[in-house]
């Protein structure tokens, strides 16, 4: 009752929706034209399980490779120059493949997480998860890269993490990606950002919790680098914390704005998001996608899905699942 009554209201708050002369907004139905698979006909969508296998052992192995590399301090401004670390998993066969290229998801740490986590958690269940999905060809051959906001020890408070989740994005762009993708086999010819921009087809990026947050940022700042957003259990703070689930129509029309002043609107553009039905931060993401959801010139369900998983509370575990559905309709084999 909660989303056909917060629907309606959002339907008749709308005005007009993007055109080629301006930016204002309507809700219309949305466009037929989709380079997302076609059986994402709804909004709303339910994961489904991953197979029990995948937490074991796979009969291939990736590798999981640390490097550090030279960034500087993007979240207070100074410029000053620092050292962050990141973690790749190589798919089993990258070595012997010397012509095949390869997709590449970031994918970003909730509070509490480092870098190494997303590989390490739950006796390496993310890494099994993506040995056991190369192996059976669920996706393309691809690359993920677990990077990270910390500055130095993780704040007390998870919400005061959020200037160093928005400074992420530049980061990942002047400083990660091309480190990345100049050493390993990617779609990117050139790490410039005439290159990263021109393979941006091939690119994600996600996250879980705060991570989620830093992957609305890269919406919003990043969109020329990145085609794929997979926000997890969490709001968009462009305009404050918590302002997608406090001012979820202001949040949607500024996201809208950002898409609308940029050349990727149409089929330039997918957001994969979801969260669990028992997620503390269930409602809050919902919320906003069901603004979102609205602007259907912007966000048709071409470019934008919801994904729930029944029972997930706000926690690692679950990250499996969602990526388990996500890769497969981002990244086909």
């Amino acid at each position: 009752m909660f989303r056909m009554m917060f629907k309606t209201i959002l339907f008749c708050l709308c005005m007009t929706a993007c055109t080629d002369n301006d930016s204002e907004y309507s809700v219309i139905p949305p466009e037929q034209e989709s380079g997302v698979p076609q059986d994402y006909t709804e909004l709303m969508n339910k994961t489904v399980a991953v197979p029990a296998e995948y937490e074991q052992e796979a009969e291939h192995k990736g590798s999981v490779v640390r490097i550090d590399y030279a960034t500087r301090d993007y979240a207070e401004g100074t410029g000053a120059a620092r050292t962050n670390t990141a973690y790749i998993y190589l798919p089993y066969g990258y070595d012997e493949a010397s012509d095949q290229l390869y997709n590449v998801l970031y994918f970003v740490h909730g509070h509490e997480g480092t870098a190494a986590s997303f590989f390490q958690d739950e006796n390496e269940l993310l890494r099994k998860l993506l040995d056991h999905m190369t192996e059976n060809s669920d996706m393309a051959p691809t690359i993920v890269v677990s990077p990270s906001y910390i500055y130095g020890e993780p704040t007390a408070y998870y919400a005061d993490a959020d200037p160093y989740c928005k400074a992420l994005p530049q980061e990942l762009v002047n400083d990660l990606i091309p480190v990345i993708e100049s050493r390993y086999r990617t779609y990117a010819e050139s790490t410039d950002m005439t290159g990263i921009e021109a393979s941006r087809e091939h690119r994600a990026i996600g996250g879980f919790s705060m991570g989620a947050v830093t992957t609305w940022y890269a919406l919003e700042q990043t969109l020329n680098c990145f085609k794929y957003f997979i926000p997890i259990s969490s709001d968009c703070w462009s305009l404050g914390r918590f302002a997608g689930m406090n001012y979820p129509y202001e949040t949607a029309e500024y996201l809208a704005d950002v898409v609308c002043n940029s050349e990727y609107s149409g089929n330039g553009f997918y957001i994969w998001a979801a969260s669990g039905t028992d997620d503390v931060a269930y409602n809050k993401t919902l919320v906003q996608i069901q603004a979102m959801s609205q602007f259907t010139e912007v966000f048709p369900i071409t470019n934008l899905t919801f994904h729930e998983q029944d029972g997930a509370r706000h926690e690692f575990r679950p990250m499996a699942e969602y990526l388990y559905n996500a890769l497969p309709s981002l990244f086909p084999y």
